[in-house]
């Protein structure tokens, strides 16, 4: 499990396992302590022997609980969509309703930040997890990703009062290179998503 916070993140390994250029904190730090590290660190961090069910204990407890769900879009010619929101390279997310599935959610907030209405879901690719400080409350957010494809060539008309300046179709090179720079959440994202086609050419 990961964890996120702005620029940096927090890895729960196994014992054993590398960290994969992140710092290493000691074996088994206190979950209030490594989530200290995270937010005061400037780079990104792991821990081995953390029992995980005990941590998410924690953050339900400690932290405002926030579900929310996102799409990657995708073209019939393989590009995807990327946008530009705060001056930083991000993907269309936003928070579940009462009484929306985390699909709907997903289609839903899509729709609203992009201006595609004739677009069709695909299967669930991953959850993300971070933590951000939000009026003097932290939280803690799970955003579930879907597949999405471009059912219909469509304009593309970016929320701008969510911080959204633009909206652009990129192949699948780019679109990971952008993202990547961005945003701690992004890239997961890229390394959890690879640059093969989320859809075949006869979906």
């Amino acid at each position: 499990m990961t964890i996120n916070y702005q620029f940096n993140s927090l890895t729960f390994l196994p014992d054993g396992a590398a960290a994969c250029g992140a710092t290493m904190l000691p074996r088994a730090t206190d979950a209030k302590e490594c989530l200290q590290r995270l937010v005061e660190g400037r780079g990104d961090y792991a821990v081995c022997g953390v029992d995980v069910r005990r941590l998410v204990r924690f953050l339900h407890e400690k932290y405002i609980f926030v579900k929310a769900a996102g799409g990657i879009v995708e073209r019939p010619d393989g590009k995807r969509l990327l946008m530009t929101r705060n001056d930083r390279a991000d993907l269309p997310k936003g928070k579940v309703e009462a009484g929306e599935t985390l699909a709907q959610a997903a289609l839903r907030e899509t729709q609203e930040e992009t201006g595609l209405s004739d677009i069709g879901r695909g299967p669930l690719l991953l959850k993300t997890y971070h933590i951000y400080d939000l009026y003097g409350g932290w939280h803690f957010k799970q955003t579930s990703w879907y597949a999405m494809q471009l059912l219909d060539e469509q304009p593309l008309v970016p929320q701008t009062e969510e911080g959204i300046t633009s909206l652009e179709w990129c192949d699948a090179a780019e679109w990971r290179s952008r993202l990547s720079r961005s945003y701690a959440t992004m890239r997961i994202i890229t390394g959890q998503v690879p640059d093969a086609r989320l859809f075949n050419s006869n979906s």
